[in-house]
């Protein structure tokens, strides 16, 4: 999925998914020309993410959530 597909379907705006990746909290694959290839993971990580957010949690909180889902 691109990132477009991605926001609608985890419910979070474009701009938050590219902060997530920036403080490195999702690292989606690359395609040739540059474009995010999300897999289903990183959708249900980004679900995630918005609703956690929504629930007040901080993003380190998040972070530490993520990193315990992962193991």
């Amino acid at each position: 999925m691109n990132i477009g597909e991605v926001a609608k379907v985890a419910e979070l705006p474009v701009r938050n998914i590219r902060y997530y990746e920036e403080i490195g909290l999702i690292k989606p694959k690359r395609s040739a020309n540059g474009y995010r290839i999300f897999r289903e993971s990183g959708v249900h990580k980004l679900t995630f993410l918005g609703r956690a957010r929504s629930l007040d949690f901080s993003i380190e909180d998040c972070r530490s959530l993520l990193q315990l889902y992962e193991n």
